[in-house]
């Protein structure tokens, strides 16, 4: 029990067929897709990030994505915004100054949402963080289809 927290990437395809499903196996999910008459829609989802206990930065998903609504719904996150996420973690990770982190990035307390202290696991996150989103930005930067293609979604629970 405790603050999960999941970044997923989705991608709708219509006409989704078994020759579709075919193409996708052997081309990959950027493949030209056209859609078809027959068979159904279907949404790919794929898990992209994922972190436990990391409340600086579900608080920063909260104020800049949910409008300070902590519900545990889905949330769609901007690209831009999730660069600003790891370029706000990179920056402070260089000097690791606990006052400019509770300015930049504070934590949140909640029910079983882990340590709020600035101290090497607050770091740690952030490390996490960067390590995580930074393949994720250069994989949408490789090909600006994917921009328009497919869709970044937030959700916590606890």
């Amino acid at each position: 029990m405790g603050l999960d927290m999941y970044l997923t990437a989705e991608k709708y395809i219509s006409g989704y067929s078994e020759q579709t499903k075919r193409d996708i196996a052997l081309e990959g999910l950027e493949g030209d897709h056209p859609p078809t008459t027959e068979g159904t829609s279907v949404t790919i989802q794929l898990d992209v990030a994922y972190w436990r206990k990391a409340n600086q930065i579900h608080n920063w998903f909260v104020e800049r994505v949910q409008g300070g609504e902590d519900d545990c719904r889905t949330y769609h996150v901007p690209l831009e915004d999730l660069r600003e996420l790891v370029t706000t973690c990179e920056g402070l990770l260089v000097n690791r100054n606990a006052e400019h982190a509770e300015e930049e990035l504070p934590t949140a307390s909640g029910f079983f949402f882990g340590n709020t202290e600035y101290n090497d696991d607050y770091w740690k996150d952030l490390e996490d963080t960067v390590t995580q989103l930074r393949p994720v930005l250069d994989w949408f930067d490789a090909d600006e289809k994917r921009r328009f293609n497919w869709d970044l979604q937030y959700r916590a629970s606890w």
